[in-house]
């Protein structure tokens, strides 16, 4: 579904709001001639509408206080994160053909740590006071420092990850079974409720096995990671620089999913699970809360649209562990280029950050404010009630803030201290975990085939053994990247 663009009526409801300010100053030494302005080039990953937006936050900037002080901002769209930070790679390293390194560019915090280890990043307590600093959340603020206090990630938006439901499909099925939204807060009920749902869709058909999975997730690394935090484990251990596996978390982290998969209890089919949520595959995902505009207002089924509503819950947790969500979002590192271009990399992003435009560019892209001051002003208000007057997926991304905000608020929210290598440990948790899920689905359709029960395919699957050659995979994956590992 078509993200729209809300940043007109949520500039209007700025206007209206008022009583805002601007950015803080670090003092009044300045290398900047606003005769002789600086040229800062910011390289992104946002596409389409957040591209626009992004375009228009700058155009502002570059108008008014970007003229006042003497920076004009030219921004590049880099394509995927993933190429961005190929890009980003390649400058710093000085890679043949590879374009000059940016001034400023959007970062997560292991690819921030791997170019500050080049020498290339600069340390924004230089261009930060302690005062300036203390405006910020301080949750995010803290994702982008490291060790001695070294701050290289400047945040700019951020996000949480929530239990996305089709309420209206939702409630048929519960209203069937006896369930209530309650029994989507743990993992373990919703694997149980999973399996229902499962059953419910088949008892529908005279044929076997042609149930409907009811949940997917979009980010396993996630659930992987935040899965052992509620569990007790940090398995991203900045502090050992390596990996904790926590065999009885990790178990029970896998047998949740590789039994959910391998049963189609659980289920991925399209390229994301809003996706899903649209064709008719799911009726819940858990995703980021900036995902909230693409959840469909109507799904495809039999042949027919029909409308459906959206609810969004909180992260599930795992019985007996503790309610632990994931933090998320790219910040911004200013490079090592010149001192001119460094201050103004800086001044853009103290205004960039500022309550006034930034509640404009989250609202518009569906993130969350970075500046504590942003949650107590009037235009965060006047945004919301936008949100709540637009059409209906408008209103989604209305209805999800009020669930982020709390969950950030009361619940513990977490984002893993990265060490020089944990981005390819993240993508081995995911990977590994999604193969061995994907053979055991291979597995459970042949023991389908032979007209064995759910619970006999569940035994014929072995999860103990799997999750043996799991951490096998686990150990002989992070031997091959050079990456330490205590426990397993």
């Amino acid at each position: 579904m078509k993200k729209r663009v809300m940043t007109a009526g949520l500039v209007c409801a700025l206007v209206a709001a008022l009583a805002l300010g601007g950015c803080a100053k670090s003092g009044d030494d300045t290398l900047l001639d606003p005769g002789n302005p600086v040229t800062v080039t910011l390289w992104h990953y946002y596409v389409g509408e957040n591209q626009q937006a992004m375009e228009s936050a700058v155009a502002e900037f570059n108008q008014t206080e970007g003229m006042e002080k003497g920076v004009f901002v030219e921004t590049v769209a880099m394509g995927s994160i993933g190429e961005l930070e190929e890009a980003v790679t390649n400058s710093a390293k000085g890679v043949i053909n590879s374009s000059e390194m940016p001034d400023l560019f959007s970062s997560y915090p292991d690819k921030a740590l791997e170019i500050d280890g080049m020498d290339m990043l600069c340390d924004l307590n230089e261009y930060f006071t302690e005062e300036e600093k203390q405006l910020y959340v301080q949750d995010f603020l803290e994702e982008g420092i490291f060790a001695e206090g070294r701050f290289l990630v400047a945040p700019i938006v951020k996000s949480t990850e929530l239990l996305y439901v089709n309420e209206t499909d939702w409630d048929a099925f519960a209203q069937d079974v006896g369930a209530t939204d309650a029994d989507l807060e743990t993992w373990e009920s919703i694997y149980d409720l999973s399996q229902q749902y499962y059953n419910w869709v088949d008892e529908k058909t005279p044929a076997l096995w042609d149930g409907k999975g009811m949940i997917g997730i979009d980010s396993v690394a996630n659930y992987v990671i935040i899965g052992n935090k509620q569990l007790g484990t940090d398995i991203i251990d900045a502090s050992s620089g390596g990996v904790v596996l926590d065999e009885a978390a990790l178990r029970r982290v896998f047998e949740v999913y590789y039994t959910g998969i391998s049963m189609r209890y659980f289920d991925a089919v399209g390229k994301f699970r809003s996706d899903d949520i649209k064709a008719g595959d799911l009726i819940e995902y858990v995703g980021s809360s900036s995902s909230a505009a693409y959840f469909p207002t109507w799904i495809e089924k039999n042949n027919t649209q029909s409308d459906i509503d959206l609810v969004a819950l909180r992260y599930p947790v795992f019985e007996g562990g503790e309610p632990y969500a994931i933090q998320q979002g790219a910040g911004m590192c200013i490079a090592k280029t010149t001192p001119e271009k460094q201050e103004g990399a800086a001044v853009f992003l103290k205004w960039f950050t500022a309550p006034q435009q930034n509640i404009t560019f989250a609202m518009t892209t569906g993130y969350l404010p970075v500046q504590a001051q942003a949650y107590e002003s009037g235009a965060f208000a006047a945004a919301l009630e936008v949100l709540g007057g637009g059409e209906e997926d408008l209103q989604n991304v209305g209805k999800v803030y009020e669930i982020a905000l709390s969950q950030i608020t009361e619940l513990n929210t977490y984002a893993a201290k990265p060490f020089a290598g944990s981005y390819d440990a993240r993508s081995l948790f995911q990977s590994t975990l999604m193969e061995k899920a994907d053979a055991g689905r291979g597995m459970a359709d042949t023991l389908k085939a032979q007209g064995l029960t759910a619970d006999a395919v569940i035994k014929g699957l072995d999860v103990d053994a799997k999750f043996d050659e799991w951490m096998t995979d686990l150990r002989s994956g992070l031997d091959a990247l050079g990456i330490s590992y205590s426990g397993g």
